[in-house]
């Protein structure tokens, strides 16, 4: 089979589904990784890719190719560590993204007891509230919060993610508490303007499994492209007493401890919308084994997790 290199650049296209995305996760130029590949085809006799004006794909050849090569570069990767005396052990830049108000809340205060267990490990992080494409933006990781993760990436469960309906003692003094999902309507109601249906919010009954929905009344809505448009400022206008906010518990879980939000309607659970994105997980592209720096952040996120978040335990650590 060809050279290591050209090989290496082969899997890095398909995982990219480009030669621009590869020559950024290589750190090379489109051309060079263009040259590989041909070369590489030329020494198997063989065309590896379907190219098109906007695509690439491998052939049946070139899919088997990809993954003997996946195999063969996991190998290599394993015998260089060994060799050197350094296995298992996390080394090099980890590039990671994470959605902005999970990495301000809660994430980026872990980081720094990851980088002093890691020294040799440099973590860049990215805070988006965007889809992430590994292989496109060089990404090793990306921690997700959604329902089901992509097609053709490898994700680690990591965590369940809850969220609560609650306002500020302030603005339930001053408007009542809603004494069902019904009277939601009548509220101040803080919602996400990016959401395909944000003026409808649904509920499933805990105990019953009844499901309602509500249409509502917006006191505040945070259009797409602001920078406010995250769970961060939903909760900072809850707190301020602007009205009702479903927020996940990661944002809000002290504030609801502390008395400085309550919990609305707690037997009803939201569902759908911003609600939809209920489990963590950490995904990366797909190979035999993760990279020791992909595994090194995956163990530790399972430790400062554990069975229930730090945000929902009753302890008070979140």
């Amino acid at each position: 089979m060809g050279r290591l290199e050209d090989l290496q650049a082969f899997a890095r296209v398909v995982d990219a589904r480009g030669f621009s995305g590869a020559a950024r996760l290589l750190g090379t130029t489109k051309s060079a990784v263009s040259k590989q590949v041909s070369r590489l085809e030329d020494q198997l006799g063989a065309r590896l890719l379907h190219r098109t004006t906007r695509s690439v794909s491998p052939t049946a050849e070139g899919q088997a190719v990809y993954e003997r090569a996946l195999r063969l570069l996991d190998d290599s990767l394993t015998l260089e560590t060994e060799l050197a005396g350094h296995h298992d052990e996390p080394r090099g830049v980890l590039r990671l993204s994470v959605s902005t108000a999970f990495g301000n809340l809660q994430f980026t205060a872990w980081m720094a007891e990851f980088c002093a267990r890691h020294p040799q490990l440099d973590v860049v992080l990215g805070l988006n509230d965007r889809y992430v494409d590994l292989a496109e933006e060089g990404f090793d990781v990306v921690l997700r919060l959604t329902h089901k993760p992509s097609d053709g990436l490898v994700a680690r469960r990591l965590a369940s993610i809850h969220f609560a309906l609650c306002a500020s003692p302030a603005y339930l003094e001053a408007h009542g508490e809603p004494a069902s999902v019904g009277d939601i309507a009548g509220h101040r109601c803080l919602r996400f303007g990016y959401l395909q249906s944000p003026d409808r919010w649904r509920f499933r009954h805990g105990e019953t499994g009844e499901e309602t929905e509500v249409e509502t009344r917006g006191a505040l809505r945070f259009e797409s492209g602001l920078t406010a448009n995250s769970s961060e400022s939903l909760r900072v206008a809850a707190l301020a007493g602007m009205g009702l906010a479903v927020l996940p518990t990661y944002a809000v879980g002290a504030d609801l401890r502390a008395g400085r939000l309550r919990p609305v309607l707690p037997a009803w659970q939201p569902l759908g919308g911003l609600a939809d994105a209920h489990t963590l997980y950490a995904v990366y592209l797909p190979n035999r084994h993760p990279a020791p720096k992909v595994r090194a952040l995956i163990d530790f996120m399972l430790e400062k997790l554990g069975d229930v978040p730090p945000w929902d335990r009753d302890d008070g650590t979140g």
